[in-house]
Parts: C-alpha cells; structure tokens; sequence
C-alpha cells in the first residue's frame, strides 16, 4: 500500500511510533520504537531498528500481525489530537540496525548524543507491510 502525502509528511524521515506486537499468551507488547518510510516495489513500509533480539524481534518471528500509531505532535484537533494508526505484517532481517539508527537519531534532538553507540551490534530491522490505514487525520479516506 503506498500512503498517501499527509501520512508521508507525518512520518518525515523518522518518527516516534508505537508500535504492538503479539506475546506468546496473546497478550499485547507496546512499545515506543523510531521508524522511517521506505518505498518497495510493494508500496510502502516502515523500518525500526532494534541492536538485540528482544522480545519485539522476537514475536515478530512468531506472529508478524503489527499495530503501529504514530501521533501528529504538530497538529492540534478540535478535540483529540490528530494520529496515523497503521496495521500491517511485519518481517525480521538481520542486520543494518546501526545504520538506520544513526540515520534517525536527529529524532533525539540533541546533536552532541551519540546513538547507537561505537561497535553497535548489526542488530535487527522490522519491516512493517501496512494492510490498513486508520486514524483522525488527512491521511484517512
């Protein structure tokens, strides 16, 4: 699915999102993680980056279903603040976490931060397939 150019505007080149993987017992883990948009031959993806295999990597690889909510900071409503809700599949890659971690890091604010850190493990990468654009924003049909 390729979002449409508020969503791509929303997500920038990187963002805070929320993103909720499936536990083993069913239960939801949430997180807040740091994506950026890609464009596949598919449409569109988002990527988050992840040094260890922690327990998002690892529900991924068990069961891909995703949500991900990202919040128009930006935006003021007239009630409820603006957001992007995404749902999707996701699959775990080896590799190239570093490098999409010091691509995002201008996210922290702080020039003078230095993340990942020297000698960062390659890490993991989530790519995020979106099925389903939700929300209360521009980026809804």
């Amino acid at each position: 699915m390729k979002l449409n150019e508020a969503a791509r505007n929303l997500i920038g080149k990187g963002v805070d999102a929320t993103l909720v993987t499936i536990n083993p017992d069913g239960s939801p883990q949430v997180s807040v993680v740091w994506v950026a948009l890609r464009s596949t031959p598919d449409g569109d993806e988002l990527v988050s980056a992840h040094l260890s295999e922690h327990r998002k990597v690892r529900n991924v690889r068990r069961d891909p279903r995703v949500a991900v909510t990202i919040v128009a900071l930006d935006e003021p409503g007239k009630g409820m603040r603006p957001y992007l809700s995404l749902t999707g599949t996701a699959q775990i890659t080896e590799g190239g976490a570093p490098e999409l971690l010091t691509e995002l890091n201008p996210i922290l604010g702080d020039p003078s931060a230095k993340f990942p850190p020297d000698g960062a493990p390659p890490g993991y990468l989530t790519h995020v397939h979106i099925d389903k654009v939700g929300g209360i924003g521009p980026w809804v049909a």
